[in-house]
């Protein structure tokens, strides 16, 4: 192995002679990029198989009873190759990149490279309620880590191919490259420099295009606002009182995902936190199904109205046209999502808190939009309020408000959401912040 990774670094040099300094790390942000966007895609890919190969044959109109077994298989399948595989832990990406970054030089394990792909998306392809961001965002910084560790760069160099890496695979999943960025920027709180945001832009830009070429132009939600969607000034006092609610579920977020975690370290072995986990998990996804997994088909539903669409598979379908069902079976999911979520990475599962913030942000924006049209027929956006909930949820829970204001800007292909974007992301944040 060692001598393989010497004719790596001997052939390095020897290509990167004539290049100085600056010219090398931007090369090097084009490969890490690359392999970044790749690795992104292989994980999408594994998803998609595990997820629709399980669920893709269940008849909408009624619940399935494999809903109560598969997300403990998945907890378990995960664990079992965490600690007799991996023999590392995984778990918590942005986490441990950070602790990366701080106490071991910048250095990440070669495993990381792949394992993460293959515990995340066994994790939330058998039904695990986490993001498959953190793995990926994890996946991508081991790339970046690993590649500076065969060039030999000293540790700031290697810290910014690390960034690079973590901000190619995020704007990668996303295909959202300035998000990318400025999350880099933002929670890695990598250095404000021309030398420092040239390769990550070029890594962002190079993992958004391999996304692009892989699995199309069109963004991940797939949802493009119409006139009706625009913002309005009346709406302010909504959006105020949407940055209140969302950093008050950004509190309950944080708060109820350390109180579960606290439970399950006091249990001493482990094949009793498969059972309570997998029974926690297993029964909330029988009874809400939009639970399974990441939950990006239950956003998406929400922000083209077909909210009857969340009761496929449940056990209460025939009640999907009564609209006040619907708002109780959408505050109901928000709430037990944080349960669900919080209970797969207890438990075992790899996953992060990235997406689950999404999934609760919008339902509490559609919540809201939903609330105002049943009660005072004010003809409320659930587009616009659900894109922008998404934000503000985020922004309390990630402590992220520019990466949230981005990404949602850039999924909703364009700016026209912005104020209230910003409105709401920063009030969450206050919010949250002061609880």
């Amino acid at each position: 192995m060692e001598l393989r990774a010497d004719r790596i670094y001997a052939a390095f040099l020897k290509l990167t002679r004539r290049l100085s300094n600056r010219q090398m790390m931007m090369l090097l942000a084009v490969v890490v990029g690359a392999l970044a966007g790749l690795g992104t895609y292989l994980f999408e890919m594994l998803l998609y198989a595990i997820k629709t190969g399980l669920t893709n044959w269940f008849p909408v109109d009624s619940a399935h009873f494999l809903f109560l077994i598969y997300p403990a298989v998945g907890i378990i399948l995960a664990t079992l190759f965490v600690r007799y595989i991996v023999r590392d832990n995984i778990s918590e990406g942005v986490t441990r990149v950070l602790y990366a970054m701080s106490s071991r030089n910048s250095r990440i394990a070669a495993h990381n490279c792949w394992t993460s792909i293959v515990g995340g998306a066994t994790t939330i392809g058998f039904g695990g309620s986490v993001g498959p961001e953190a793995p990926i965002v994890l996946t991508g910084a081991a790339i970046g880590s690993n590649i500076s560790r065969l060039v030999h760069l000293n540790y700031k160099h290697s810290t910014l191919l690390l960034c690079c890496g973590a901000g190619a695979a995020l704007a990668a999943i996303f295909k959202a490259p300035i998000t990318g960025v400025v999350f880099v920027l933002e929670i890695l709180m990598l250095d404000i420099t021309a030398a420092s945001v040239i390769p990550l832009l070029i890594a962002s830009i190079t993992a958004t295009t391999i996304a692009f070429t892989f699995r199309g132009f069109d963004p991940i939600l797939a949802v493009t606002l119409a006139p009706e969607d625009a913002f309005e000034l009346w709406q302010i006092p909504l959006f105020i009182l949407l940055g209140v609610l969302c950093g008050l579920m950004a509190w309950y977020f944080t708060s109820m995902n350390a109180r579960i975690g606290d439970l399950f370290k006091r249990i001493d072995r482990q094949y009793k936190k498969w059972i309570l986990g997998g029974a926690i998990l297993g029964i909330l996804i029988f009874v809400f199904p939009p639970l399974y997994g990441e939950g990006y088909e239950g956003f998406t539903s929400l922000m083209h109205g077909n909210e009857q669409e969340l009761f496929n598979n449940s056990l209460f379908y025939r009640f999907r046209n009564i609209d006040w069902v619907v708002v109780l079976f959408v505050i109901a999911t928000m709430f037990f999502k944080v349960i669900a979520m919080a209970s797969t990475n207890a438990a075992g599962g790899v996953g992060g808190t990235f997406a689950p913030s999404l999934f609760v942000g919008a339902f509490t924006g559609a919540s809201l939009a939903l609330i105002c049209n049943l009660l005072f027929h004010w003809e409320v956006s659930i587009v616009s309020f659900t894109l922008v909930g998404m934000a503000g949820v985020m922004s309390g829970v990630m402590n992220a408000p520019l990466t949230s204001i981005f990404l949602i800007a850039e999924l909703s292909n364009g700016y026209g959401l912005f104020i209230p974007l910003m409105i709401t992301a920063c009030i969450s944040f206050a919010v949250d912040y002061y609880l």
